[in-house]
C-alpha cells in the first residue's frame, strides 16, 4: 500500500511535469499554485517528506526517492489533516468548543448573534473581526465589539462581559 507521503510527492512531481526541482519551487508551487498550505507550512511539509524518505535532497534540488509512476493519485488530491498534523509533529487538534463552562455560547458567538440581530451579514462580520484582531493583536471578542460599534450597534451591555471574558482567559 502506498503511503500518503508518497502520494503527496507523486502529486507534486506530476503537477510540475519534472522529476527534479528546487526547494524554492516546491514551496512556491505547493503553497501558491496548488494552494495546499502556507509557504511556511510547505517548508515543514518538505522537511517531513525528506525525513520520511519520500524525497531526496541534493543541495538545492529535490527529487522523489522512488518510482512515482506506479503511484495512484486521487483526483484533486490535497494533503489530509492527518499528514499535516504528522508533519508538524503535534497531536490532532480538538474541535473548538463554542460553549463556556456554564454551557452558554462563548463571548464571540454571543456577539455573532448580536450582529445577526442588527442585520449584519456573517460573511462580512467575521472577516472584519478577524482583520481587526490580527491588526491590533487583540481578543476576537474585543474585535467583535469594535466591529459592532462601527456599525452603530449599542455595545454598552456587552463591554463589561467581554472585559471579564478576556480577563479570565
Amino acid at each position: 500500500m502506498t503511503s500518503e507521503s508518497d502520494i503527496c510527492v507523486a502529486t507534486f512531481f506530476r503537477y510540475i511535469g519534472k522529476d527534479v526541482t528546487t526547494v524554492e519551487d516546491f514551496v512556491m508551487t505547493t503553497s501558491l499554485q496548488m494552494k495546499w498550505m502556507s509557504p511556511s507550512d510547505s517548508k515543514v511539509l518538505l522537511a517531513h517528506l525528506e525525513r520520511g524518505g519520500s524525497i531526496v535532497r541534493d543541495g538545492d534540488f529535490i527529487r522523489p526517492a522512488g518510482d512515482i509512476s506506479a503511484v495512484d493519485v486521487p483526483l484533486a488530491y490535497k494533503p489530509s489533516n492527518d499528514l499535516v498534523t504528522a508533519m508538524k509533529g503535534a497531536p490532532a487538534p480538538k474541535p473548538r468548543d463554542t460553549k463556556n463552562d456554564d454551557g452558554e455560547p462563548d463571548m464571540f458567538h454571543k456577539l455573532m448573534d448580536v450582529a445577526k440581530e442588527a442585520g449584519m451579514e456573517m460573511r462580512e462580520f467575521i472577516p472584519s473581526c478577524n482583520k481587526i484582531q490580527k491588526r491590533l493583536d487583540i481578543d476576537i471578542g474585543v474585535a467583535a465589539l469594535i466591529v459592532l460599534r462601527d456599525h452603530e450597534v449599542d455595545i454598552s451591555t456587552y463591554a463589561d462581559e467581554v472585559y471579564e471574558y478576556v480577563r479570565k482567559s
